[in-house]
């Protein structure tokens, strides 16, 4: 499993599409899904962390009307996305949209996964708790 840490700020392109960060790319050595987050950013993960994920999906009721819809519409916005020749990905506009990603963005990562903000919506997002009510929250998780 891979582990991802730290933050990149960078920029989207004019035709939506940007490079994940060197500090992160030189852990990745797969092909790499994208979709939307459970927060409002967009998910990168590399292939076998979302096969794994489906693996664990498996396992939710088949005949579970409301979890066959909540499955759906969460598999509906995965998508394999690749460089092209200069070490770019095109961003499906559906997903920009989801994150409120126009032009400047922040690469974060988190244990298995990268997240793309807006770097505007996650700034307005973390401050609203400072640092020590993060960590709070994480430790009453933990216990």
């Amino acid at each position: 499993m891979k582990h991802f840490s730290g933050e990149h700020y960078h920029q989207l392109d004019t035709k939506n599409r940007i490079r994940i960060p060197a500090k992160f790319k030189s852990e990745i050595t797969e092909k790499l899904v994208f979709s939307k987050g459970v927060t409002p950013c967009i998910y990168v993960l590399p292939y076998s962390e979302y096969a794994e994920m489906i693996e664990k999906f498996n396992s939710l009721p088949q005949f579970d009307s409301e979890v066959q819809l909540a499955l759906s519409i969460y598999m509906a916005s995965f998508e394999v996305l690749e460089e092209d020749n200069q070490g770019r990905i095109l961003i499906p506009q559906s997903l920009l949209d989801y994150a409120g990603i126009q032009k400047n963005v922040v690469t974060v990562g988190v244990k298995n996964r990268l997240e793309i903000w807006s770097e505007e919506r996650r700034e307005s997002l973390t401050k609203k708790k400072t640092f020590e009510d993060y960590m709070s929250i994480l430790s009453s998780r933990l216990q």
